[in-house]
């Protein structure tokens, strides 16, 4: 049986030294117990538990596409060696994916993220530059791979053609990607269409975190870590035998608590974009003779300043695309005559917010995978579910202001089930295969608060109704339900060449809804029906419902990958997909009124069209004989129609023209780039690795896209954007970073009696001093659309860390000191030229700031 580690003490990110591909593989000590059917009876009525614990059909379900860790159940045990000795999981994926799997991808160990003291999405995507995670508040992340994600209006109900995955299971809301990564093996993308192998199927590719797995030796470690802004993190890691042989566990708790880096000098006072969260993960893994089964419960808490994500710079500064200048009143000069207020900032790093709420937010997720040996094939099931409430309280006024219409606040309350039944053959025979059954079901609500009055409210707009307190409210429903059945063969021809084609059918079922809820102020002289006809004065919406829709799909997806093997050390590749997404949701289904806002002329479409994607790639995988130089490059071209984004109609009426924008298609847009992965290590304990990517990311046919706010002097309008670029998206990024370690010896030990406290363990055990440095650099980005009469770009920036320190050899203890975003770039990532009720502002970047920490890591 194959051993799996523990996870913390896995090798650097990098090619692997000699000495450790040396090492054998060690037995597992003593011989597992025969491991009685009946103990695993819970993998069965796991799915019925879950459906009655959430409401929801009792269907049973699992997710996994070209699963990171493969193997039979054989593979699946525990180590007699926790610190590592063996290869780890992280180490095995990263080989297979560098220089096996015949498609493009990229990995990161645990013992990187750990090491590094990576904390979130959004700085592992600082190693992985085809991914970008978008994380904003815990609901509104809008994660992308090869610049393609949700929709721009997307979100609940939208499911992004980037796939999200843990521990094998598929997590469709955006929400369930919020906190922490904590206690790894691995951290993985995959690029290209997914699904024919299992798992919900994707357009443009999927990251998968794999969590540690319980190992049968007692092992608990220690981990905290002080930074900059009063930052703490802890971490207590536990794992070991409950019967030996045959019932393992592991229990992962971390606490992160720091004040905001952005200081609110407005009447709400303290700071914004502070962290302050929590977890668990507790997981059982039983195995038995030709049975495994891995149960993981997963809590997510946290309660932060998340909402503060756009800064004023200044004054309106619309121009005109003919040329001719802004004549109406700015937003400045409203605030002056029509509040007297003055302006106290235009610092988007320095915020007067007078309302500063918080974004609480819990997330329960629980998973079962059983592996049975079923002759010299592997019968897998993955029941899966999960729930979470995302609250958002923030508010987007600055100013030291209360004018409160325009936020981003959205709650959202929901959860999913799914269940995958899976048939694989055994690995390295002439012909392998994988069959199987996947279904989803998925039930999202969002109560959304955008329009929430506060005490400036009425004299901003001139609307003496809209009185503090009154709130425009939208309530969503979205509702997806997927069955699907997949197969999938590599036929090895010879040793050099093999062919993989793999095929998924998949029927689902839609549901959507949109209710628009006036919630008025009584006791006051304004009837509710006076303040819900101010509310859709001044573009809201009152009192409203759409009705509830349903929408009915049958989607294909295909593959074939053909590979060709010259040698150990060279392969080519390619691929050609087929990929489909199914109709969104469109949450932002909202009416179009009559000149005077009385009665509705128009609805937005419930549902977008379905999205479908065509995939060409080609690339290399190449090292040298000793492995220590590793090359990947990969090129691809990925025309997609049916886009699903912001879509726009103009609307006549009462002699008006009006513009209504909704999720809905862009005809054709086109993805075309090349990836490459390399690492190096020219000596032992010495590696480099440089990753990059360019990508252009183009609408090919979008005749009728928005046009931007200063084409039109008087008049709404669309305006053709065909054969354009897609702004916002660096068109190249590249990352490096370099690792080095050089043993120290017994150098505790020669300290005499200043080291006796240490304790005769430590003084004894061998040191190292280990370091690292990373760069991650954007090119130059147009953060505006090509038509607008001003351009706004953010210029060219680099992320640098590094750090350093000291450990045992053994990796029972360690002393790291590090630096994060050593330059402090700060870069903007939207750029809005304003208008009468709005500044001009940026977005600003939740890659934080520079920050300098220690992290203590203590094994017991």
């Amino acid at each position: 049986m194959r051993a799996l580690p523990s996870g913390p003490c896995e090798a650097r990110r990098g090619v692997k030294s000699r000495k450790q591909k040396s090492r054998g593989k060690r037995a597992m000590a003593g011989k597992s117990k025969q491991f009685r059917r009946w103990l695993f009876s819970g993998a069965s009525l796991a799915p019925y538990a879950m459906g009655v614990a959430f409401g929801f059909p009792t269907y049973q379900a699992r997710a996994q596409d070209a699963p990171a860790i493969e193997g039979s159940v054989a593979d699946v045990v525990v180590t007699d060696d926790a610190m590592g000795n063996d290869q780890s999981p992280g180490e095995k994926l990263m080989d297979e994916v560098m220089t096996k799997r015949p498609r493009s991808g990229d990995v990161v160990t645990g013992a990187t993220i750990q090491e590094q003291q990576i904390k979130t999405l959004n700085e592992l995507s600082q190693l992985v530059p085809s991914y970008r995670p978008n994380t904003t508040t815990p609901r509104q992340s809008r994660m992308a791979i090869r610049g393609i994600g949700t929709g721009a209006s997307g979100g609940t109900g939208s499911a992004s053609s980037t796939g999200y995955f843990v521990d094998n299971v598929y997590w469709g809301f955006a929400g369930f990607t919020f906190g922490d990564v904590v206690d790894l093996s691995a951290f993985e993308i995959q690029l290209g269409p997914t699904g024919t192998n299992g798992g919900k199927n994707t357009n443009v590719g999927a990251i998968r975190l794999h969590t540690a797995p319980p190992s049968f030796t007692q092992l608990t470690t220690l981990e905290t870590s002080f930074s900059s802004y009063n930052t703490f993190t802890d971490k207590i890691i536990s794992t070991g035998p409950l019967i030996d042989g045959v019932l393992a566990y592991r229990v992962t708790i971390y606490a992160d608590h720091g004040d905001g880096w952005i200081h609110n000098y407005g009447s709400a006072g303290g700071t914004t974009l502070d962290t302050n969260r929590g977890g668990a993960r507790i997981q059982l893994l039983a195995v038995g003779e030709g049975v495994t089964d891995r149960l993981i419960f997963t809590f997510t808490g946290a309660n932060e300043h998340d909402g503060y994500l756009t800064g004023t710079i200044g004054d309106t500064t619309l121009n005109y695309n003919n040329g001719q200048p802004y004549t109406g009143q700015t937003f400045f000069q409203r605030v002056a005559s029509r509040l007297n207020r003055p302006v106290l900032t235009t610092n988007p790093y320095a915020p007067y917010l007078a309302r500063n709420g918080r974004d609480p937010l819990q997330i329960y997720q629980l998973s079962n995978e059983a592996n049975i040996q079923w002759g010299e094939n592997t019968f897998t099931s993955i029941t899966a579910g999960g729930y979470g409430s995302w609250q958002n309280h923030d508010f987007s006024d600055n100013q030291n202001l209360q004018y409160g219409f325009g936020t981003g606040n959205m709650d959202t309350y929901g959860g999913q089930i799914s269940q995958e039944f899976r048939l694989s053959s055994p690995k390295d025979k002439q012909f392998e295969w994988t069959v199987g059954l996947y279904s989803f079901y998925e039930n999202l609500w969002d109560k959304m608060h955008h329009a929430t009055a506060g005490a400036d409210t009425a004299a901003f707009y001139n609307q003496p109704a809209l009185l503090a307190g009154a709130i425009d409210k939208w309530w969503t429903k979205a509702k997806d339900f997927q069955i699907a059945a997949y197969a999938q063969g590599t036929w090895h021809f010879d040793e050099h060449l093999a062919v993989t084609t793999g095929l998924r059918d998949g029927y689902e079922i839609r549901y959507g809804s949109s209710t628009y809820i006036a919630q008025c102020v009584t006791g006051t002289k304004y009837t509710c029906a006076q303040q819900a006809t101010a509310m859709r004065a001044v573009g809201y919406y009152g009192n409203v419902d759409s009705g509830g829709f349903t929408n009915y799909h049958n989607g294909v997806v295909g593959i074939v990958n053909p590979q060709y093997k010259f040698n150990d050390n060279l392969q080519v590749y390619a691929l050609f997909g087929y990929g489909d997404k199914s109709p969104s949701v469109n949450t932002q289904d909202t009416p179009v009124f009559n000149s005077t806002r009385t009665s509705i002329v128009s609805w937005a479409p419930m549902f977008t069209k379905p999205e479908t994607s065509l995939d060409y790639e080609i690339g290399f995988k190449a090292s040298t004989p000793d492995m220590r130089l590793i090359s990947n490059v990969n090129f691809y071209w990925n025309d997609i129609y049916n886009y699903q984004t912001t879509a726009t109609n103009v609307l006549q009426i009462g002699g008006t023209q009006v513009l209504q924008s909704y999720l809905g298609n862009v005809p054709h847009v086109r993805l075309q780039g090349v990836e490459f992965v390399n690492r190096w290590e020219p000596i032992d304990h010495l590696a480099f690795h440089v990753t990059g990517a360019y990508n252009g990311f183009f609408y090919i046919t979008y005749p009728d896209a928005p046009a931007p706010a200063d084409y039109a002097q008087s008049t709404s309008s669309t305006a053709s954007r065909s054969n354009t670029r897609v702004e916002g998206i660096p068109p190249w990024s590249v990352a490096g970073g370099v690792t080095y370690e050089h043993p120290l010896g017994l150098t505790l030990n020669q300290l005499g009696d200043w080291a006796s406290y240490l304790g005769p363990e430590l003084r004894s055990a061998p040191l190292s001093w280990f370091s690292y440095g990373d760069f991650d650099w954007y090119s130059k980005t147009r953060l505006t659309s090509p038509l607008a009469y001003d351009q706004y770009w953010q210029q060219a920036y680099t992320i640098v860390n590094f750090g350093g320190g000291v450990r045992t050899d053994d990796k029972k203890y360690s002393l790291t000191f590090w630096t994060k975003n050593i330059f402090n770039a700060r870069p903007y990532t939207s750029y809005a030229a304003g208008s009468a009720t709005a500044p001009t502002t940026v977005g600003i970047s939740t890659m934080g700031p520079r920050t300098f920490g220690g992290t203590l890591f203590v094994t017991l």
